[in-house]
């Protein structure tokens, strides 16, 4: 039997892609752009907290930082056809992990509210290690952390930009639409 390792990136393939979902409600592209470049690579890289993030989402849309928050939670609902996926690459034996953009306190409380450590075998969140997608670095710290030998490894994520470049470390990239392709580009059943 073959022996996978199959990573995935969090928003937009195992949760929403909450911060798009909020964005789009209060900021045009060019603002997005912005709070992308300005503040959520500075969260994802660990230079500054999540917390102080919806400070100056606050004073860029005129909100309380707590209203941000609520609206912020209200976007996030996990996508139970990708935990199906998820659970049958395990119980076929096959390696799971998360690579993804963001502040480990959040990964944390997202997956403890929604029960989802049980669907990986290890976590990698670009906070705790300074480097984030697509930041080649941030791809083979997670290919190198494993000793054994895999048979294939596969890297899932909606976005294009985190696909490129990847055949340096023997990962086969996969976009991420919907739950019902990923099952065909996986070639499970």
């Amino acid at each position: 039997m073959s022996k996978n390792l199959y990573i995935f990136d969090c928003f937009g393939v195992v949760v929403s892609d909450v911060s798009t979902l909020w964005m789009n409600k209060h900021f045009d592209s060019a603002q997005q752009q912005y709070v992308r470049r300005e503040i959520f690579r500075k969260v994802d890289c660990g230079k500054m907290s999540f917390d102080a993030s919806f400070d100056l989402l606050a004073k860029m849309c005129g909100e309380e930082k707590q209203k941000i928050k609520e609206e912020w939670d209200d976007c996030l609902y996990p996508l139970h056809e990708t935990l199906a996926v998820l659970s049958e690459l395990r119980k076929a034996g096959h390696t799971v992990v998360l690579l993804s953009n963001a502040a480990t306190e959040y990964i944390d409380r997202i997956f403890t509210q929604y029960e989802l450590f049980g669907y990986f075998d290890k976590l990698f969140v670009s906070s705790r290690y300074g480097v984030a997608k697509p930041d080649r670095e941030f791809y083979r710290i997670c290919v190198e952390d494993f000793s054994e030998k895999f048979d294939k490894i596969f890297f899932t994520d909606d976005n294009p930009a985190n696909l490129q470049n990847l055949q340096e470390f023997g990962i086969t990239p996969v976009l991420f639409t919907t739950a019902e392709k990923l099952r065909a580009d996986l070639q499970i059943r």
